[in-house]
């Protein structure tokens, strides 16, 4: 099994044993928002918040970064339901 990619039968056999109140979290506080078709046979889970772009130099100097979300909680959106401006993406 690749570690990005799992199929249904590996999921369903993960699954297996666990009641149907049982909870699943998703890490760094992602909320989940959907399973969307990604092909003839593909799924990609969705979360609420929007992947923060980042700039090649950016990755440059912090390559252990993989992806990055922002929570939008306090950002400012423009009329056309984008977000306003640029957010701030720090590590420490």
């Amino acid at each position: 099994m690749s570690s990005e990619v799992l199929t249904v039968r590996e999921l369903k056999d993960m699954l297996e044993g666990l009641k149907d109140s049982d909870k699943i979290h998703l890490p760094g506080e992602l909320t989940f928002y959907r399973l969307k078709p990604w092909g003839d046979d593909e799924f990609i889970i969705e979360v609420n918040e929007p992947q923060a772009y980042v700039s090649d130099e950016f990755k440059r100097k912090n390559p252990q970064l993989k992806v990055a979300f922002i929570s939008t909680d306090n950002v400012e959106w423009d009329e056309a339901g984008f977000l306003g401006g640029p957010v701030n993406v720090e590590l420490s």
